[in-house]
């Protein structure tokens, strides 16, 4: 008889463990989620100076680490160019819907929407046609 009460135990043991990795995975995956993310901005002509809410980050063809969380302002300039901005706002990314998901299978609060990996910036590519500051005047025909 010890024997089967064992058993049993160890069963419930693995059933309970086999339960905590499901809810882990599918309810918390942003937590493993990086807290950036790669932002692309290119402009036409390219060589254009880029900040990210008002720090230089590089010259365009740009490729920058940025933080999931909050919105962005970025900003590109070159000289002779009228300067555009855009902004970034957040939505849920690839791996906040599996935690939604896995919230909803399993009836448990949506831990993972608490961590920046839920997230995302959107857009993720940026590009930027700059109009010349002093336009050509019309040639006539």
């Amino acid at each position: 008889m010890p024997e089967t009460s064992l058993h049993r135990q160890a069963q419930r043991t693995a059933g309970s463990a086999f339960l905590a990795v499901c809810y882990l995975n599918l309810t918390a995956c942003s937590i493993f989620g990086g807290s950036s993310q790669s932002l692309s901005v290119n402009s036409d002509p390219p060589g254009a100076n880029v900040l990210i809410n008002g720090t230089l980050a590089g010259t365009t063809p740009l490729q920058h680490q940025v933080p999931r969380r909050g919105d962005l302002t970025v900003e590109v300039q070159k000289a002779g160019y009228t300067s555009q901005t855009r902004v970034t706002g957040r939505k849920l990314s690839s791996v906040g819907i599996v935690d939604v998901i896995g919230g909803v299978v399993f009836l448990l609060p949506l831990l993972g929407l608490i961590a920046p990996g839920a997230w995302e910036q959107d857009p993720g590519i940026i590009g930027i046609t700059l109009e010349p500051e002093h336009p050509q005047p019309a040639q006539p025909q």
